[in-house]
């Protein structure tokens, strides 16, 4: 949630290759308005077009449904899957981690080679916008739901129908690769439904 650890999902499979045959450089940073990348892996560069067009679009809808993200967002590229798990604490595996205005990413140019940067960084943008107070699966399901990923989740039951969302939370929070990925699909479910029934701003609003 907002104020702590964001974290995304998915095994992201390839995501957990280090950056081999890439030497340390020296951080470069972009800055576009309230968002600065910083990266340090050359191949990243191209990939910062798509990720300011993502960012742009994410907080044109975010106002569109009464949120803001702060005024000064800095995203911080990792050099590789371990870099990332050094810098947050968090699984090689996870895409992604938001702390308050700072958003931690694996390498940008692993993510745009999986087809998942744009979702990225729409997900993370709802995390740094996002209502103080908000449930862990109702923010997760909120994000991958703003985001659109979830467009891609199987239509099959999740077997986490009848879970209380508190215990859903709970196993949100453990982040056991064994159980992320029904979790996530479950708590998306549960806040489409909310958003369909009430809408956005109803449901943001508490």
């Amino acid at each position: 949630m907002k104020g702590a650890s964001e974290v995304r999902r998915w095994a992201l499979l390839a995501l957990l290759l280090a950056s081999a045959g890439q030497s340390a450089a020296a951080p470069a940073e972009v800055r576009r308005g309230g968002l600065s990348v910083v990266y340090t892996d050359a191949r990243d560069r191209a990939e910062l077009s798509t990720v300011f067009l993502a960012w742009n679009g994410a907080v044109r809808d975010l106002r569109a449904r009464g949120l803001s993200v702060p005024a000064a967002v800095s995203l911080r590229a990792a050099g590789s899957a371990a870099d990332f798990a050094a810098r947050t604490g968090e699984p090689a595996g996870i895409a992604a981690s938001t702390r308050g205005n700072v958003i931690y990413t694996q390498r940008l140019s692993a993510l745009g080679a999986h087809g998942l940067l744009p979702f990225t960084i729409r997900h993370e943008a709802f995390h740094t916008a996002q209502p103080a107070g908000l449930a862990r699966w109702l923010a997760e399901g909120l994000a991958r739901t703003f985001s659109g990923e979830a467009l891609s989740d199987p239509p099959a039951p999740t077997g986490l129908e009848g879970v209380p969302d508190a215990s859903l939370s709970a196993r949100l929070l453990a982040r056991d690769p064994v159980l992320l990925n029904a979790a996530y699909r479950e708590a998306t479910r549960r806040a489409r439904l909310l958003v369909h029934r009430r809408g956005w701003r109803s449901v943001l609003g508490g």
